[in-house]
């Protein structure tokens, strides 16, 4: 058990329900020995005895009698005192309306129970006690047997004192977070002290469990009471691995900058040299923008230094997320997503299985702005994106698009009647710019990355428009025009020496363009087949979409334009014909004369069915399918080769829980002996209409028993709830514990209210582009079952088709205890083989209250 945490959550969460006690309920009392049962007047009350604001307001179900002074009123049944916005309840009051006292118990019944127990309200807030003494003069108050809740804290105190300066006295509190009358653990607490608005000073403090004291305790605390933001020092766990040593880990100090931002500064170090440290900052200001900031630095190493295995690994993380209140700027948006730093982190660091298992991680920074009342926007953002198997990492900045959204240039301002055609001619605009480099990591930060930049912006500006022919069919032609702007071309040149093509960089502002036209025309058949007024089928309808365009392109490989070149590739002197923009970000004009007709099919079947459980239409709608789409193209203007492949893709979902998605691609052409295509038809050649060349399906699917009672989460209901408030595998404060990676690996939610649930996926694909096929399977599946009321166990793996063994595998359980819980994640196989136990507090007041035990998936290095 992490001891030093714990004894700091005592102290700690003491002190925050001690600040937390309403002025009028436990109040704040002097830590004086032997007070009387009634609160002594102060000498200068005797002497001017102060008139109150208001009336003291009395009532009583069953009697009033008063003492033969008539100072001192008795209240029998469901007594009342009102005095402002403080009323006191019990079955017995006595009220000295000299002092201004009063007095409240509870009576015992013919059983002997107590009945009737004072009941004192301030506000919207209410507490139960044993008895009260309380002067509504001076304020001042003892209570015992006081039960009072704070943020899902509870504190039991035998005696409560509150002085006239609001000093707040405490005798025998009981500090839990288990909401029964007598709790299954609490912190006893000797006495203390809380001084408004200055310090807080806690006496012996000892941990209680099932009414068994443990020896972990503390002599005594002190710490200040203000509204400001302080500093502080965050106590560390500590641990062993076996391949790193004894370990101190999470211990730091924590500062609080200000009213917008904080700064959690915390480190590890292991007795066998490495170490890390981690910079965490957050920041706010309301109805503006919030995010915060990680820098992560580890320093892994193994061995000793001289030896022949000795290693160092010095690994880096930066995490940034920034967001922005949309009231701030309606009109512009700025954003951040930041998840980058070195290929091997994650690998000795993380402390999750998805980081983990990942091997590609994005971030994007972005800025966008629209200026209302006109069609122009503007975005820039910085990209970045980086696969931790090869080192590579790909930035894109800046990348910038300025938008033009479609105008009508020929719509009359003041139109009446129906509008002419030249009126839905529509013209838009969209220009880019790009600066991208794509690099090894270890040379990102050298100077040689700005050499390595390819950069370039593009124009499109697209005109068009739209008709219904004969109402059925809609005409939509148009035409389109694009520019290429680049400091840097190519050249090729053969070298006759080394036998190669010598590919050289030309600086220089270049510029290329390209247009083409385009029409197509669409429409909609529909067909219905109905079945009898008996029968439970009673319509099937089928929606079949077929399109056709035709679009047109000219050769702009022409001499005429510049922008292709030929070049020697061989010894023989064959050439061959090149663009000097090949290289570029954005590309360059087409090659080629192309007059495409591209023609497309979609369909979609839907059943309509009685419904016994809708009472309103009777009728249910079933999805046979969704979508199944054909298409291919036809290239008029080319000399061989036509046809393009034939793509066929569909998706349905089964029975509203089998979802199944499938594509592929057919070849028309034959293969000659090289594997090559020729102009031949397969069909000449094998008598098969198409080759298949690709294809994938993927099928994935989740079952689940009809949902539970709503009391599943056990008795108690406590702060933190099991009906998915909390992932499994995370402390109750949300950060992961130990090791182990059940928060993404395994039952994502601990939620009883579903008593078994099971996750299926499958996806294969094959490709035979040539003579040679390739298979390829993935299958993965995830459940959880809960056994009993309080037990609840999940899994998640998968099977790796070619190795032909489990993939990684977790087994997790989980046992709710009431105002505790236990969590058990084990991964028994593979490279991240480990487990995780852990006891805790359900409460995030008392987070560190836990007994861990794990085992480092590092140790299996």
């Amino acid at each position: 058990m992490n001891y030093r945490l714990l004894i700091l959550s005592i102290v700690i969460n003491q002190a925050v329900i001690l600040v937390n006690i309403p002025k009028a309920k436990a109040q704040d009392v002097s830590m004086q020995q032997n007070l009387p049962d009634t609160i002594q007047q102060p000498d200068s009350a005797k002497k001017a005895k102060p008139v109150l604001d208001d009336p003291v307001i009395t009532n009583a179900e069953d009697s009033i009698v008063y003492s033969l002074d008539g100072k001192t009123a008795y209240l029998y049944g469901n007594a009342t005192v009102t005095y402002q916005n403080l009323e006191l309840k019990a079955a017995f009051i006595e009220f000295d309306m000299e002092t201004k006292q009063v007095y409240a118990k509870g009576i015992p019944d013919s059983t002997g129970k107590v009945i009737g127990r004072p009941v004192f309200k301030e506000g919207s807030q209410s507490f139960e006690m044993d008895d009260i003494y309380y002067n509504f003069d001076t304020k001042r108050a003892k209570i015992t047997g006081v039960v009072t809740e704070q943020s899902g804290g509870y504190m039991h105190s035998a005696v409560t004192k509150k002085m006239e300066d609001d000093v707040v006295n405490l005798q025998a509190g009981k500090y839990t977070t288990c909401n029964l009358d007598h709790p299954h653990y609490y912190i006893y607490i000797s006495k203390g002290k809380m001084i408004p608005n200055k310090k807080i000073i806690a006496g012996p403090a000892h941990l209680v469990i099932e009414d068994v004291p443990l020896p972990i305790f503390l002599p005594f605390g002190f710490f200040p009471n203000t509204k400001k933001r302080s500093a502080g020092v965050i106590i560390p766990e500590y641990g062993e691995e076996s391949r790193r040593g004894i370990f101190l880990r999470g211990g730091g100090f924590y500062f609080g900058m200000g009213d917008y931002m904080d700064e959690k500064i915390t480190g590890e170090i292991f007795s066998k040299g490495s170490w890390g440290v981690t910079s965490l900052t957050n920041y706010k200001v309301r109805y503006k923008y919030s995010g915060s900031v990680s820098l992560q630095y580890s320093a892994y190493i193994t061995s000793e230094k001289g030896l022949p295995d000795y290693e160092r690994l010095n690994t880096y993380w930066i995490r940034w997320s920034h967001r922005q209140d949309a009231k701030a700027h309606p009109n512009s948006t700025f954003q951040a997503s930041v998840n980058m730093g070195s290929s091997s982190y994650n690998k000795y660091n993380a402390r999750s299985l998805n980081n983990a298992l990942s091997n590609t991680f994005n971030s994007s920074v972005s800025y966008s702005k629209v200026w209302p009342s006109s069609p122009f926007s503007l975005s820039a953002s910085l990209n970045h994106s980086q696969n931790t198997i090869d080192k590579t990492v790909t930035l894109g900045f800046p990348k910038v698009a300025f938008n033009m959204s479609r105008v009508y240039p020929f719509k009359r301002k003041k139109s009446s009647g129906t509008s002419a055609w030249y009126e839905k001619i529509g013209l838009s605009l969209s220009t880019q710019f790009d600066n991208r480099v794509s690099v090894l990591e270890d040379n990102l930060f050298k100077k040689s990355i700005v050499d390595s930049m390819q950069n370039g912006m593009k124009h499109d500006i697209p005109l068009s428009t739209s008709f219904n022919l004969f109402k059925f069919i809609t005409i939509s032609p148009g035409v389109s025009y694009s520019e290429y702007w680049y400091t840097r071309t190519i050249n090729k040149h053969w070298d006759p020496d080394s036998q190669v093509v010598v590919v050289d960089t030309v600086k220089g502002f270049k510029r290329g363009y390209q247009y083409s036209s385009a029409i197509s025309m669409s429409t909609k058949i529909y067909g219905m087949f109905q079945f009898g007024k008996m029968s439970k089928i009673q319509a099937i309808r089928h929606v079949i979409t077929p399109s056709v365009s035709l679009s047109y392109r000219p050769d702009f490989s022409d001499a005429n334009y510049g922008f292709y070149k030929t070049v020697q590739v061989d010894s023989t002197g064959r050439k061959q014909q090149y663009s000097i923009f090949e290289k570029g970000i954005f590309g360059g004009p087409g090659g080629g004369r192309s007059g495409v007709v591209n023609f497309s099919l979609n369909n979609n079947i839907e059943m309509k069915v009685r419904s016994e459980k809708d009472t309103v239409n009777h009728v249910k709608k079933i999805k046979i399918l969704e979508g199944l789409n054909i298409g291919t193209s036809y290239n008029m203007l080319a000399d061989s080769l036509n046809w393009s492949d034939i793509s066929l893709s569909g998706r349905t979902n089964l029975f509203d829980k089998v979802n199944l998605n499938f594509s592929g691609a057919f070849s028309p052409y034959a293969l000659d002996e090289s594997g090559s295509k020729y102009n031949k038809s397969e069909y000449s050649q094998s008598g098969k209409l198409a080759r298949f060349i690709r294809g994938t399906v993927s099928v994935d699917f989740t079952l689940n028993s009809s949902k539970g009672n709503s009391n599943s989460t056990g008795s108690g209901n406590q702060s933190q709830g099991m009906g998915g408030d909390l992932p499994l595998g995370t402390s109750p404060d949300g950060s992961n514990f130990g090791d182990s990676f059940s928060t993404q690996y395994g039952m994502d939610y601990v939620d009883f209210n579903v008593p078994w649930n099971l996750r299926f996926s499958y996806n294969v694909s094959y490709s035979k582009p040539v003579f040679e096929s390739s298979l390829t399977q993935t299958l993965s599946f995830s459940g959880d079952l809960s056994l009993t009321p309080k037990w609840k166990i999940g899994f998640t793996s998968g099977y790796d088709f070619k190795n032909k063994k489990l993939t990684t595998t977790s087994l997790n359980f989980f046992r709710d205890l009431h105002c505790w819980e236990m969590r058990l994640t084990v991964i028994p196989i593979g490279y991240y083989k480990s487990f995780s136990f852990q006891i805790n507090v359900r409460s995030a007041m008392l987070k560190d209250l836990k007994l861990t035990k794990r085992d480092n998936y590092l140790d299996n290095i």
